[in-house]
């Protein structure tokens, strides 16, 4: 193996290298599957000796240098980005960061980038759109008036531990507070092994979709609300604003008791002739539901009164190993197991309701107010926890659909 993509791959242990005729594929830089380079043998592999790939970076580093270059493209000329460098202070330590040109390790590996697959949520590490502006004399045409540039951090990164994605979030903070137009740095979710859940379907649980559907007048706040819940890709502001219709009908929740009486008392046909007695028997019976300060009651009433267990028993057991199981998030907050022992679907009840109000109302609390109430746990906002939420999100979306199509 050529002695420089050997010391390669000493420095990124998750590439793998393959030799095929006079080739060299380099596979799984940054540990991502759709990124690919070809080398032929006999090319200048100097520049790649010292590079490793940060996985949650769209950019290289160069050891030799302690440079950490992020990926960028071109910009006019004239930008002020051009000349644009300052002194950074991170944990303590100074970093230099400019604009400056492609390294010619960006370069070798942009012009040798191939696709390893047909689609890529990272949009290969931005590599495809490089080696067309680098190899397409069209986009060479196109861009002529710009200048190819990286953005450049250099400084002693052993002393922050190699906290490259730290550093990062600290300058798109900063950058941003003085500069709105300022570009950002990309990062990545780091990769993990997903679960796979299943998202409920009624139309699957039936095996057919109903001939006729009989809608029912759902209020329109509601009815709004679900729309922008369903067009956000957001697992996070999905759950809140599924969380906010159940709001919405425990605000304006009356239990069936006052229901009854207030009916009752409108029927009477003596309200006319005395109306002065009827309103007092209504403040009566209205004032101590008015006061009641806890909201949470009012959040049980509503969902036990518009919704059984029978209406979420298919959301829970197509997921039925995740909520036997007690949950965990990265940060700490942990919510107890909805299921428990060998025929737990069977033995679900309509107490088990609260349960699972009390977990929904715990998750939605930490991703409003970032801590439990309680205690010091967090749901850290990362994409392994997103995925953790699904099976909670498809629960609180089928107990929100109830609410509001039974709520007037």
């Amino acid at each position: 193996m050529n002695k420089y993509l050997k010391v390669l791959k000493e420095n990124n242990p998750k590439i793998e290298i393959e030799i095929k005729d006079d080739v060299f594929h380099i596979l799984n830089p940054w540990n991502d599957k759709s990124v690919s380079f070809v080398l032929k043998k006999g090319q200048r592999l100097s520049s790649l000796e010292h590079i490793t790939f940060p996985e949650q970076l769209v950019a290289l580093f160069n050891k030799n240098k302690s440079e950490l270059e992020f990926i960028y493209g071109p910009i006019d000329k004239q930008s002020n980005l051009v000349t644009r460098s300052f002194d950074f202070i991170f944990k303590g330590e100074k970093f230099y960061c400019s604009f400056d040109g492609f390294s010619d390790s960006l370069k070798l590996i942009a012009k040798s980038f191939k696709e390893n697959s047909t689609e890529s949520q990272t949009d290969y590490r931005h590599l495809r759109f490089l080696r067309d502006l680098l190899t397409d004399n069209f986009y060479k045409d196109f861009f002529k008036e710009t200048i190819n540039t990286s953005f450049y951090v250099t400084g002693n990164f052993e002393l922050i531990d190699f906290d490259f994605v730290g550093l990062s979030k600290s300058l798109n903070f900063y950058m941003s507070f003085f500069d709105r137009g300022t570009p950002k740095i990309v990062i990545h979710a780091k990769e993990y092994e997903e679960e796979k859940y299943k998202n409920p379907c009624l139309n699957e649980l039936f095996d057919t979709f109903p001939k006729t559907i009989n809608s029912t007048n759902i209020d329109s706040t509601l009815l709004d609300t679900f729309m922008v819940a369903n067009q956000t890709e957001n697992v996070r502001l999905k759950f809140i604003f599924y969380f906010q219709v159940l709001e919405y009908a425990s605000y304006y929740y009356l239990d069936k008791k006052i229901q009854d009486k207030i009916r009752k008392t409108m029927n009477d046909p003596e309200i006319y002739d005395k109306s002065d007695y009827f309103s007092k028997t209504l403040i009566e019976e209205l004032k101590d539901h008015f006061s009641q300060k806890d909201d949470s009651t009012k959040l049980e009433k509503t969902i036990l009164e518009n919704c059984s267990i029978k209406d979420i028993q298919n959301e829970i057991e197509v997921n039925k190993d995740f909520f036997s199981k007690d949950l965990e998030f990265e940060g700490g907050l942990k919510i107890n197991r909805i299921l428990k022992g060998e025929h737990a679907i069977e033995n679900l009840k309509e107490g088990d309701l609260i349960l699972i109000k009390n977990n929904i109302e715990r998750i939605r609390n930490v991703l409003v107010h970032l801590r439990e109430s309680r205690e010091n746990k967090v749901i850290l906002p990362s994409q392994k926890n997103n995925h953790k939420l699904l099976p909670y999100l498809y629960l609180i979306r089928r107990i929100a659909e109830k609410v509001a199509i039974n709520f007037s």
